[in-house]
């Protein structure tokens, strides 16, 4: 086993982030803190305009404080000065005009109070507290009904002046309500839009991935599936740098050491098999060897007998031409046992072509019954007539019929005495043929009938069987679309059913 497939598959380890980030790039935790810190930016730069606009917005809202003031203000100056110039036109015709400086001079004093307070605030009010403290003054010193003419004049030209300074204060405060509306918009529509963006963008990147991440562990799954199944192709393609990607890369080396383990299996396999094929042609060479002796020997003798006749003048012309009737005769049973074997040896295609069952089955059975395993046993044959041709390995045949007939012989090994048989036997069967061979052996014990099937289970001594095969002809049965199964009642003999399914062109 090599060296990288120890590392990764006997000895599976899971990368640290460093490595899953050095080696294989970004892994998930440097990828959820990239998103992270991209998720925390977005929050600074969204927390920095709505703090700028938050600012624009406490801005306004001052102003219209001051505004607010002002108009206080203004309202409280505007009501001293209406109830100033009602006093001055209550008074104007007072016969004590002293009383009613005083009056006046209480109502002036207090307007002009609040003058000072608006001029500290808003300037512009210095020329008439001057002129009020002016006349205030003259009042004082010198009450007359002039000076409280010019007083109410001054008042009323502090009411014009008034009343311009109040359109003003309205116009500044209706500028700073729409500031503060626009403000507010703007505030709400970012808001609102950066909630968007930060849902779109976190919704994006999170469907992004988990998307691509089910995609690739879908792909992972179905190719483990796909080793597992017997898949040994091309390698899965690694798309990501990250501990998928390194999971990716470790199922390409599972696979790839599997390939490996399977190419010496094959070649383990291959080389057990061509053991047992080359144990197999020696014990029918040594049959075919004794087969041919026998008439050879027959042959030797009666040409050693004719040439002993020539020599002791013996030269009987009947007896001449018995002796070479019986060299004829065993000539041509060697000459038949040889062009069996020539046949049987025929190189077959390893691709299926249409077959006669019956003429491949006569010529295996004919074949095997050399071995000596079948001297004893009745090897009889019951062939349907008219059966269909069909379309299959010939090879695959003859090796699933020859194992299953030596399985047959070694299981009537030492039941002399209960005149061993194996019987075999084709039939149409629906849409199939069936290829059956049947023995009078000891049958397969109930727990055991489940198993046959199974790799490497045997019931046979160390030895004389590896349990490869029924396994072996099952697997080349199902590559020719058939199926196979076995029958047994213990003691009273088993039965292998060889099912092949007929061409669909040719069932009627």
């Amino acid at each position: 086993m090599s060296q990288r497939g120890q590392s990764s598959v006997n000895d599976p380890q899971v990368p640290s982030d460093s490595e899953a980030g050095g080696v294989w790039g970004t892994s998930f935790a440097q990828k959820g803190s990239r998103v992270l810190g991209g998720l925390v930016i977005y929050l600074i730069l969204a927390t920095a305009i709505i703090g700028w606009e938050r600012k624009l917005l406490f801005d306004a809202v001052n102003q219209l404080e001051v505004v607010h003031a002002q108009e206080e203000q203004q309202l409280a100056l505007n009501f001293a000065v209406s109830h100033a110039i009602l006093t001055i036109n209550e008074n104007y015709f007072s016969e004590d005009l002293a009383v009613a400086a005083r009056l006046l001079n209480l109502e002036i004093d207090g307007v002009i109070s609040k003058l000072v307070r608006m001029d500290a605030t808003s300037g512009g009010l210095g020329d008439p507290v001057a002129s009020l403290n002016r006349l205030n003054a003259e009042l004082q010193r010198d009450p007359s009904r002039a000076t409280i003419a010019d007083l109410r004049e001054q008042f009323h030209k502090l009411v014009l002046r008034l009343d311009s300074m109040t359109l003003g204060i309205r116009q500044q405060k209706a500028e700073v309500m729409s500031g503060y509306r626009d403000v507010f918009g703007r505030l709400t529509a970012e808001l609102f839009v950066l909630m968007i963006i930060g849902v779109a963008m976190m919704g994006g990147v999170s469907s992004f991935f988990f998307r691509r991440l089910s995609r690739d562990i879908g792909l992972v799954k179905l190719r483990a599936g796909e080793i597992v199944r017997g898949y040994r192709g091309a390698p899965l393609t690694v798309t990501r740098k990250d501990e998928l990607g390194v999971l990716m890369s470790a199922v390409n080396d599972m696979e790839a050491e599997l390939r490996i383990r399977d190419n010496q299996l094959e070649l383990s396999r291959q080389q057990h098999f061509h053991t047992e094929k080359m144990a197999a042609v020696g014990s029918l060479a040594a049959a075919v060897a004794h087969e041919i002796n026998n008439p050879l020997a027959a042959i030797v003798g009666l040409a050693e007998n004719l040439v002993l006749d020539r020599k002791q003048g013996n030269n009987s012309a009947r007896s001449a031409d018995h002796q070479i009737d019986l060299i004829l005769e065993q000539a041509r049973r060697v000459m038949t046992i040889t062009r069996q074997i020539g046949e049987f040896s025929l190189q077959r295609p390893l691709e299926p072509t249409y077959i006669d069952l019956n003429t491949l089955v006569k010529s295996t059975c004919t074949f095997i019954s050399f071995d000596k395993r079948f001297r004893g046993i009745a090897l009889k044959h019951e062939f349907a007539d008219n059966l269909p041709a069909l379309l299959v390995v010939s090879d695959h045949i003859v090796q699933v019929l020859m194992n299953v007939l030596i399985n047959a012989a070694d299981a009537l090994e030492g039941r002399e005495a209960f005149a061993p048989s194996i019987v075999v036997s084709t039939r149409p069967e629906d849409t199939s043929v069936v290829l059956t061979v049947s023995d009078n052996g000891p049958g397969i014990a109930s727990e055991n009938l489940g198993r046959v099937f199974d790799t490497h289970f045997t019931t046979k001594p160390p030895g004389r069987g590896s349990g490869l095969g029924l396994s072996l002809c099952r697997s080349l049965v199902q590559q020719d679309g058939g199926g196979i199964e076995v029958q047994s009642v213990y003691g009273q003999g088993a039965t292998v059913r060889i099912i092949l399914p007929v061409p669909a062109e040719t069932v009627h």
